[in-house]
C-alpha cells in the first residue's frame, strides 16, 4: 500500500486524477447502490409495520 502511495504523490496531476478517479468513482456507485437498496428494504418494512398497526385506510 506504502509503494502505491508514494506512487500517487510522485506522479504528475494529470495521472493522478484519472487513476483516482476510476477507482473512486466505481467504489462510489456501488456504495449507492447499497445505501439505496437498504434504505428502500427499511422504509418498506417500516410502511409495513405501519400498516399493520394502523390499518390500510
Amino acid at each position: 500500500m506504502d509503494a502505491v502511495t508514494q506512487f500517487l504523490l510522485s506522479a504528475p496531476l494529470w495521472l493522478q486524477i484519472p487513476l483516482v478517479m476510476g477507482v473512486a468513482v466505481p467504489v462510489a456507485t456501488v456504495a449507492a447502490v447499497a445505501l439505496v437498496r437498504i434504505v428502500d428494504t427499511v422504509s418498506l418494512a417500516a410502511e409495513r409495520a405501519w400498516r399493520a398497526s394502523v390499518g390500510d385506510h
